[in-house]
């Protein structure tokens, strides 16, 4: 067959139709099926208190503080910002504390009933059992908190998100891309038809 002088049908716009409707649907499924996992990745301490962190790889890692968040069948839901609390990270293996420097980024998540903003940077040569302890200064009084800390977290929520864009934006063009090729070439089917007559 001749592609010059194929003719699509007007099944090609449903085609695109198809495609584009697919695309949101696949961006729903991919958010969804990620941001459910992402919870996972961190590990949550309430403080005032202490608590083991076992960080399985050398790298960076951020602490964030979920001033909405959920553990267990407890919400616990603060202010957004919070002053006065103190937090150590100490090595087990070499009863060593880690520098805690403040976040870089001032990154946010909101997903599954929990919102977070990072507070603090650190990095760890080697993997290992981390004690996190939180507090406040000695006579002053302030409310039960979650932190929670992960690796590289702001990284794979943002992949996740880019990934995820991809998916609805080329499956918009490549519907654009068939709407198009289908309405030149039946116009031009058209024009042929009217000087032929």
């Amino acid at each position: 067959m001749d592609e010059s002088r194929f003719t699509p049908s007007r099944g090609y716009y449903v085609l695109a139709g198809l495609v584009f409707v697919a695309g949101w649907v696949l961006f729903a499924w991919f958010l969804f099926k990620s941001l459910s996992g992402m919870g996972a990745k961190l590990q949550q301490v309430v403080v005032p208190g202490e608590k083991e962190l076992t960080l399985r790889e050398p790298g960076n890692y951020t602490i964030f503080y979920e001033y909405h968040s959920v553990i267990g069948d407890k919400v616990y839901s603060t202010e957004e910002s919070l002053s006065g609390l103190a937090c150590v990270l100490v090595s087990k293996a070499k009863n060593s504390e880690i520098a805690l420097l403040p976040s870089s980024m001032n990154s946010t998540y909101e997903f599954g009933g929990r919102s977070g903003r990072s507070i603090f940077d650190f990095k760890i040569g080697q993997p290992g059992v981390y004690a996190l302890s939180a507090g406040y200064p000695q006579g002053q009084q302030g409310p039960e908190v979650v932190l929670a800390v992960g690796k590289d977290f702001t990284t794979g929520l943002f992949a996740t998100i880019l990934g995820a864009l991809a998916l609805v934006f080329g499956s918009m063009g490549i519907a654009v891309a068939i709407t198009l090729v289908t309405l030149l070439k039946r116009s031009k089917k058209k024009k042929l038809m009217a000087s032929q007559a």
